[in-house]
């Protein structure tokens, strides 16, 4: 009497099979998570660049009212920057007051050192040092 079942070959191959998953999830794991964090990396000094470039811009704009002095743009950029998980040291806020074309004008420089969220120090450097400048003509 012959039981109807799966054949022996079938079943051999199947306790073959079980050891190919967890040799595939140990290559492909450490690949996922390398993508996912140089995805988080990336996401972090875009941030980190466009809240310097926007702090630049709000100094610049309110230089160009005429009405506020260099430590009060100073201190504008400063608490822009203030959301940035490194503080920003004023030496690192420059304003200046440039003639362009003729025209007075706000020149407002903010550079901010990003560091990175997981340092790995054989393939990129500890920290990157971004800047933004900005120049508006005064308006008067």
């Amino acid at each position: 009497m012959r039981i109807i079942g799966r054949s022996p070959s079938k079943r051999r191959s199947r306790r073959g099979e079980r050891g190919q998953s967890c040799v595939e999830i140990g290559i492909i794991l450490p690949l996922f998570l390398i993508l996912i964090l140089g995805v988080v990396e990336v996401n972090a000094a875009m941030n980190s660049y466009i809240s310097v470039v926007s702090a630049s811009r709000d100094g610049a704009r309110l230089g160009t009212k005429g009405a506020a002095t260099d430590a009060a743009i100073q201190a504008l950029v400063q608490k822009d920057l203030e959301r940035l998980p490194n503080t920003t040291p004023l030496s690192n806020i420059t304003i200046t007051h440039p003639t362009v074309a003729g025209t007075e004008s706000v020149k407002v420089q903010a550079c901010y050192d990003h560091s990175l969220l997981v340092g790995v120090r054989l393939v990129v450097p500890e920290d990157f040092h971004m800047c933004a400048t900005t120049t508006m003509p005064k308006l008067n």
